[in-house]
């Protein structure tokens, strides 16, 4: 294994120079070249441990867990290296095992090592006060007992009045016998007897146990022996929960109500518990990395904190949609992406309990406008329903085409599950409902994380453009960075492009140029309905869509799918796609990006509004069965397995679940965006609304090609769009 002094003597330079190149400490290129190319050579790596006890100011991180088995501080564990090595440091863990000695042996061990801080998550009621007092590491404790004090920060993870709100709910239920099984340490910590002992004195249905599987099961048995009676259980972990239910099953007793304190999980809380206090440890984690990065880098200005995490209580009552028997077979013309495959997949469980036949014909994006319109004018019955882009919603109305559902808007326990402004922006035209939400569109920006953390990287790009490399949050910051991470400017990169992106005459390109349009302040129509496009910042636009397409591979990627792909082999820095279409890239068996990837908002913040609804066709024979359907389609049962299988939703339930972050962890970052994205302005055209789209899926991209392909310049595509435009609106 290549040393330092190997690194020195074949670059020619002292061992100093070496160690200034690697921390950052000189400017000088020539140096920096050699050392950079000696370092390539030789594959040499530092030593992280030995510069940890070299130096006072280290990469690693300390942390304690009682265990890697309960899937919170798996949660916790996992959350908590991927954000802190996006930030440059390493995790060192050690686990209690809930001993006390083995918990305090680890964190010794830690400060022995120079760490530069510790996290200590401990489930034990124990008093911290005299720990470590002189110590001068950061240190952070995470603690269920609001008893503990501690030298340092503390989250109180408190699960005392989500404890509570559960045990007032069976009061209100009518139940009378309730059984507790925990942790000694839990219910002697954060008020859990106290609280107990208040609704039922009578401790005899109190199970204490160590948080494992087999204490759960026995557990099951004493309660029964002590009450045959049992009408519900609290159990106070995930483990004592599996052992709890394996037990009742041999009892049959499987009906006997459970809530867990545990982290949540939709797959299987849905069928197993009637409801979960759960911490979100993803949200903590993050919490805990800001605390614990801000006493090491900003050591002054740091003050310990004292902050309460409060559990929830979350009650399942999520039950399947009502599935009543069919006849006829039905027939649904798709958009041919990833939500709709997954329905393709997932109504197996529909024709399963129906017993009808459903057949789901898949079309590209402007082969299914086109049917569409074509079926309007033929009054054609064949297709039953069919998806609706929200660009064709008042087109396709206005054909006759769509039948109305206004009957559905008596329904407003279904409605309201849907995200905010759902309803108005897929579904409903003049004050009237003509289709069910089905599919979010929210554009993100997706990029490889390690590439903007690798140190070498960061200072090349530092000194090029006197900025730090970071996601771009304007669209000049966006090309330079893709000019930086393409091979063709830059031999050293990583990676072949700085950028995916879809080409073609088509609408994807439309798209990327209004992404820029509106965050140089330009439009398309002004508030009064008059062309616009024809302006300065449109043609700021332009040149940079222009120049971000020198960044790309320039291959025939004219779908979001194929453009996903080719950055999921991990050919590309960055892509933008929407949210429906991001699915697989973080799914280790199909991307080699997956588990790196970091999102934000698109440069600019503002992006287009896309998404998808399902409607009936006025003309369809089966209209009934076809209409429960869709409802069972885009029920809330349904938004989360749906999204799980590689779609997306507009259901609630998916944006206020825990558990989902680590299949899609930009979720929240989606429904930021249905706050700042925009739809496509639609002029009045008087005699036909179905050719309002053609602005967008063949005016706009088809002089941006031109200029691609050098056949005309900025001003006049923007001049020809300008008139193509006028033209349509009047014709």
């Amino acid at each position: 294994m290549a040393t330092i002094k190997d690194v020195a003597k074949l670059a020619g330079v002292s061992l100093g120079t070496v160690s200034n190149v690697l921390n950052g400490k000189t400017n000088n290129e020539e140096l920096i070249e050699k050392v950079e190319k000696a370092v390539r050579e030789l594959s040499y790596r530092p030593d992280a441990m030995a510069r940890s006890l070299k130096n006072t100011n280290s990469s690693l991180i300390g942390l304690v867990l009682p265990n890697a088995v309960e899937p919170q501080y798996h949660e916790f564990m996992m959350t908590l290296e991927k954000h802190l090595r996006s930030r440059g440091y390493d995790l060192l863990i050690h686990f209690s095992h809930g001993n006390r000695l083995v918990e305090k042996q680890a964190v010794e061990s830690f400060l022995d090592k120079k760490v530069s801080a510790v996290i200590i998550y401990s489930g034990m009621a124990l008093d911290f006060q005299d720990e470590w007092a002189d110590n001068k590491t950061p240190m952070l404790l995470l603690t269920n007992d609001t008893r503990v004090s501690f030298h340092g920060s503390i989250f109180y993870l408190d699960y005392a009045e989500a404890f509570q709100k559960t045990l007032n709910l069976l009061r209100t239920n009518k139940k009378a016998h309730v059984g507790l099984v925990v942790e000694r340490d839990i219910y002697e910590a954060g008020r859990f007897r106290e609280i107990f002992q208040s609704y039922f004195p009578d401790e005899s249905l109190v199970v204490l146990a160590d948080s494992i599987k087999e204490a759960g099961f026995r557990a099951a048995f004493e309660l029964n022996y002590a009450c045959d009676s049992i009408d519900a259980i609290i159990v106070g972990s995930q483990a004592l929960g599996e052992g709890l239910l394996r037990g009742l099953a041999l009892l049959h007793k499987e009906k006997i109500p459970i809530y867990a304190v545990k982290a949540s999980s939709w797959v299987e809380d849905a069928n197993r518990y009637a409801g979960e206090i759960s911490v979100s440890h993803h949200d903590v984690a993050i919490e805990a990395m800001h605390d614990v990065l801000d006493s090491i880098e900003k050591p002054l200005l740091h003050e310990q904190i004292t902050r309460t995490v409060s559990a929830e209580l979350k009650v399942n009552t999520l039950t399947p949609h009502v599935i009543l028997p069919g006849e006829n077979e039905l027939h649904f013309a798709m958009y041919d992406c990833s939500s709709a495959r997954s329905l393709q997949i997932y109504s197996m469980i529909y024709e399963r309990e129906s017993g009808q036949k459903l057949h789901f014909d898949m079309y590209p994006y402007a082969e299914l406008e086109a049917l569409l319109y074509e079926q309007a004018d033929r009054k054609d019955s064949f297709y039953d329903g069919f998806m609706i882009d929200i660009a064709w919603f008042q087109g396709l109305t206005e054909s006759g085409l769509v039948r109305n559902l206004d009957h559905i808007l008596q329904n407003k326990a279904y409605l309201s599950g849907f995200t905010e402004n759902a309803i108005r922006d897929y579904g409903m035209y003049v004050e009237s409902l003509f289709a069910i939400p089905f599919m979010s569109g929210s554009q993100i920006l997706f990029y490889q994380r390690d590439l903007f953390g690798n140190r070498t990287l960061r200072r090349k790009f530092e000194r090029k453009y006197n900025a730090p490399l970071a996601p771009p949050t304007t669209w000049m910051q966006f090309n330079a960075v893709a000019e930086f991470f393409t091979r063709r400017f830059n031999p050293d990169s990583p990676v072949k492009y700085g950028v995916s992106m879809t080409n073609g005459d088509n609408v994807y390109l439309a798209i990327d140029f209004l992404d820029r349009l509106w965050a140089y302040g330009g439009k398309i129509f002004d508030d009064f309905g008059n062309v616009t496009v024809n302006s300065s910042h449109a043609l700021a636009a332009l040149n940079s869509l222009v120049q971000s397409f020198l960044y790309a591979s320039g291959e025939q990627l004219d779908s979001w799918d194929k453009v996903a792909g080719e950055f999921a082999e991990g050919n590309s820095a960055m892509v933008i796609l929407y949210s429906s279409d991001a699915g697989e890239i973080n799914d280790p068996t199909r991307s080699r990006v997956a588990g790196n990837l970091g999102y934000s908002l698109i440069p600019g913040g503002v992006s287009v509004q896309g998404g998808w609804s399902l409607g009936l066709n006025r003309y369809g024979k089966h209209a009934e069965e076809a209409e429960r359907f869709i409802m069972w389609a885009c029920d809330k049962y349904n938004g989360i397995p749906l999204t799980l299988m590689g779609g997306s939703t507009l259901r609630k339930e998916y944006y206020q679940s825990q558990d989902l972050e680590r299949v899609q962890p930009w979720k929240k970052l989606v429904e930021q965006t249905f706050q700042t994205s925009r739809k496509r302005a639609m002029p009045e055209i008087l005699d036909d609304s179905r050719w309002k789209n053609t602005i967008y899926t063949e005016i706009i991209p088809g002089e941006i090609l031109r200029v691609l392909h050098k056949e005309i310049d900025g001003p006049a595509a923007l001049a020809n769009m300008a008139q193509r435009i006028e033209q349509l609106i009047r014709k």
